[in-house]
């Protein structure tokens, strides 16, 4: 019973943290004044991510949620849709010389506060900060993966 009551406390706290870490997070959108789709999105173009479906697929968000983060930014100018040459059907994403100038004025203003709290932590608490994240992360996926199987 001790036991147990010991672990509620500290899944507690950890998911305590955790909303913590997703509140600074939520801030840099806002700080911005874009929303968090909007942010990530233009994040994933300014490093490469070309096609709408890359970028669904690494945010984890519908093709509507993006499509309306897209027609934002395309009011806003911050990007452009541009057809392959080899597939007129299928768009790329680009950031237009205003997107990229608010991307580099504003979302890496943010990385680089992001960049000077990490060096204020030591090597190795990067190696167990990541190491700790990428576990929970990965034994919450099998657990849900898991129950999947046992409804079936």
């Amino acid at each position: 019973m001790e036991q147990s009551l010991e672990m509620q406390a500290s899944l507690a706290a950890f998911r305590e943290a955790t909303w913590e870490l997703d509140d600074v997070y939520t801030l840099f959108p806002k700080s911005c004044g874009l929303s968090e789709v909007e942010y990530w999105s233009l994040l994933l173009i300014y490093e490469g991510a070309a096609t709408q479906s890359q970028i669904s697929e690494r945010l984890f968000v519908s093709r509507q949620t993006l499509n309306s983060a897209f027609k934002q930014l395309r009011k806003k100018g911050l990007i452009r849709l541009e057809p392959y040459e080899e597939n007129q059907r299928s768009k790329r994403s680009l950031l237009t010389e205003e997107g990229r100038a608010f991307v580099e004025a504003h979302i890496m203003r943010m990385h680089r506060i992001e960049e000077n709290a990490w060096k204020k932590l030591s090597s190795d608490e990067h190696n167990a900060l990541i190491s700790l994240t990428r576990k929970i992360s990965c034994l919450i996926r099998s657990e849900m993966e898991q129950s999947k199987m046992n409804q079936i």
